[in-house]
């Protein structure tokens, strides 16, 4: 089912034809503020208005267009070849200020407590970055989000990236560590909630069909964000979409598929899950942005998903970026929201989801509403370059 926001009045996502209503986004201006830059806040609340979205997003978006221009690819491949040999070390930043640490004697898989743990729930989560490159500061900075909005602890495995690894050791991997939990450290399955962003959605998806297929024991659901789910890009929705989305690039994602893939098919279900059946899975929940070319991929799945009846709730949020859900931005806060309903049942008068850092977030004055100046960097870093982020901490 495609549920669309419509309006950041409304809390959760309704049908198209209908929702239900909620608190509106305080915006406002601080009385320090000059007249030229309320002037110019005042044209961006407008321009904002008229696209569904709040002056933040639309703010983000117009740094994140000026940026400079990506390398050559061939200097891409070089650099994502040798630091994808290299074994995983987690950053200080991730380490010292966000507190991930590791999850028992693995070197490559990492665990982070919530901030209050009040669920019985354990999060697996998939990390994005087209196969090939690490978490960067701003999927960090969403995982410690995502366990605080669930009070659930977070399992971040990090695995093996291409070009140097492909499609076949990624899935052992993330197999193996899953099986660990369930069977070593006696997490029950209906208690794991298996999310992924971007490749990681993708990769979650694919990884939900092989546990149907091999009859293993399959989490209580699913979250994907801004899911990669077809590394063919072969949807001519995707050439429409393009000119609007900054942050990636159909023939670049299509190469790194490409490696990723190694000598499997594009179109196998190990690598694109689109392709595979998606009867007899947990409930699935997809999030995306109509600003991002991987959009048409969770429009997809919703339109198989009714074809079977099958659970699957699809979140359109208009005019939204590629992982919008990880940016300092209102509708980041809201896709929580809408997460915590999915899981719990409940909505957010019974106090899920509630933290610090995103009470910010949709309660900022105006003068707020401009986003720190790395994060825009930050962003296009995290989906579309393969290399990791320094190991520095902010």
């Amino acid at each position: 089912m495609i549920k669309v926001i419509t309006d950041l009045t409304a809390k959760v996502a309704r049908k198209v034809f209908g929702m239900k209503t909620s608190t509106k986004v305080v915006l406002g201006v601080t009385t320090a503020a000059t007249a030229t830059a309320v002037g110019a806040f005042a044209v961006k609340a407008v321009q904002a208005k008229s696209q569904n979205r709040s002056v933040k997003s639309l703010m983000l978006e117009d740094a994140v267009r000026r940026l400079p221009a990506r390398g050559t690819e061939q200097d891409d491949y070089e650099k994502a070849l040798e630091q994808s040999s290299l074994p995983y070390v987690l950053p200080d930043f991730a380490r010292k200020t966000i507190g991930f640490t590791e999850y028992d004697d693995f070197t490559d898989t990492f665990i982070i407590q919530p901030k209050e743990q009040y669920s019985d729930f354990v999060i697996f989560y998939i990390h994005g970055h087209n196969f090939w490159a690490d978490p960067s500061k701003v999927q960090f900075k969403f995982y410690k989000k995502l366990a605080d909005t669930l009070g659930a602890p977070l399992v971040l495995p990090v695995y093996p990236k291409a070009p140097a690894h492909h499609v076949g050791e990624v899935q052992e991997m993330l197999l193996d560590r899953y099986l660990y939990m369930v069977n070593v450290k006696e997490v029950a399955p209906q208690n794991i909630i298996l999310a992924g962003d971007a490749a990681g959605g993708g990769l979650a998806l694919s990884l939900l069909q092989r546990m149907k297929y091999q009859a293993l024991p399959m989490p209580k659901q699913a979250i994907l964000l801004s899911p990669w789910l077809d590394v063919t890009c072969t949807d001519p929705g995707m050439e429409e979409i393009q000119p609007g989305d900054p942050l990636l690039n159909i023939e670049r994602l299509r190469f790194q598929g490409k490696e990723y893939a190694g000598d499997v098919a594009l179109e196998s279900p190990a690598v694109s899950p689109l392709y595979g059946d998606i009867k007899g899975l947990p409930p699935i929940s997809a999030f995306t942005g109509t600003h991002d070319i991987l959009s048409v991929d969770a429009i997809r799945l919703n339109s198989i998903a009714e074809e079977d009846k099958l659970d699957v709730n699809v979140y359109v949020f208009p005019n939204q970026l590629h992982f919008f859900m990880g940016l300092p931005i209102p509708e980041a806060r809201e896709v929580l929201e809408i997460i915590a309903e999915e899981v719990f049942g409940v909505t957010d008068e019974d106090g899920y989801g509630e933290s610090e850092e995103g009470d910010e977030l949709d309660e900022q004055p105006a003068a707020a509403e401009e986003a720190p100046a790395e994060e825009p960097a930050e962003v296009l870093e995290t989906e579309s370059a393969p290399e990791t982020e320094p190991e520095t901490e902010e």
